[in-house]
């Protein structure tokens, strides 16, 4: 068996140029559960707010949400902007809300509602906008934020949607991909609500090719890596490992060869509390290889 290993490191550098430590070991890691959203009906109550459904919180999004025995439509209150600088644009002259997909998290130690949805189809285009809509956990749910987070053809929550970052602290994560006949792309996001802003901690882009007898494919794991101090979030270890494995079947008659190999990427995204008010950006810092046979 053939083991590859590559590692390359990702230094935040934010606006304060506060550094974020670096490891080249692996460590115990915690990460929120892989169940941590559910689909709900656009007239369901908000869990904990009699009287509230969801459709009251999209309200404050899409003033003119309108909810039709077939389709729910609407026009949003301002300007969509996107999580991220180089997504993001047409938007559907009228919204078109799909399935909600909604999941409660932490952050500064409050709960807070997420609500991700299609916003409708652009021709133009193939990243389709989606809709992530942050509420409070007030009485009556009061908006924070929304951005688009679409970077491909269809968006969901990733598995799982939640990361811990520290205590009484989750970063939310989305996954955008498409597929053709035999591959798969996908860009996982990862984000965070500052204050009452959602801001884009960095995004991972994975793969997945099959043939007539091997399948080759990309997975991203996110892990906490506690620093010990309850003042500073932790930082968060992603890894995406690459299997390659045999299909058991024939490329026109020929038997394939026996063979096995994994490939593990393994780098660093950083943040920390006193630095994550300003807009922070993502610079290389290092990089190295490195294989051995077994």
């Amino acid at each position: 068996m053939t083991v590859r290993l590559i590692q390359w490191w990702k230094r935040a550098a934010f606006g304060l140029g506060l550094p974020v430590f670096l490891w080249t070991t692996s460590s115990l890691a915690q990460t929120a559960n892989a169940q941590d959203w559910q689909l709900r009906e656009i007239t369901a109550e908000v869990p904990g707010h009699p009287g509230t459904s969801y459709s009251d919180l999209l309200k404050q999004v899409i003033p003119d949400l309108e909810i039709n025995e077939n389709s729910t439509t609407g026009h949003l209150m301002e300007p969509l902007r996107h999580i991220a600088a180089d997504y993001g644009g047409e938007l559907p002259a009228s919204i078109a809300i799909g399935s909600l997909q909604v999941s409660t998290f932490m952050m500064d130690g409050r709960m807070r509602t997420a609500i991700l949805t299609d916003l409708g189809t652009v021709e133009t285009t193939v990243e389709q906008p989606t809709l992530l809509a942050v509420f409070d956990d007030g009485r009556i749910p009061k908006f924070l934020d929304a951005v688009d987070v679409g970077m491909d053809r269809d968006t969901s929550y990733g598995v799982p949607a939640l990361v811990n970052i520290g205590p009484g602290n989750q970063a939310l994560v989305t996954r955008s991909n498409h597929f053709n006949s035999n591959e798969t792309f996908e860009t996982t996001a990862m984000i965070i609500l500052h204050g009452s802003r959602l801001k884009l901690v960095d995004t991972f882009s994975t793969y997945g090719v099959r043939t007539c007898n091997e399948e080759t494919r990309q997975v991203l794991t996110l892990e906490e890596r506690p620093v010990g101090n309850a003042n500073t979030y932790s930082d968060i270890l992603a890894t995406i490992e690459e299997n390659q494995t045999l299909t058991g079947e024939t490329c026109d008659g020929e038997i394939p060869r026996n063979r096995f190999s994994t490939a593990h990427r393994p780098f660093i995204a950083g943040i920390q509390r006193r630095a994550i008010s300003l807009p922070f950006q993502m610079r290389w810092k290092s990089f190295s290889s490195a294989q051995r046979s077994k």
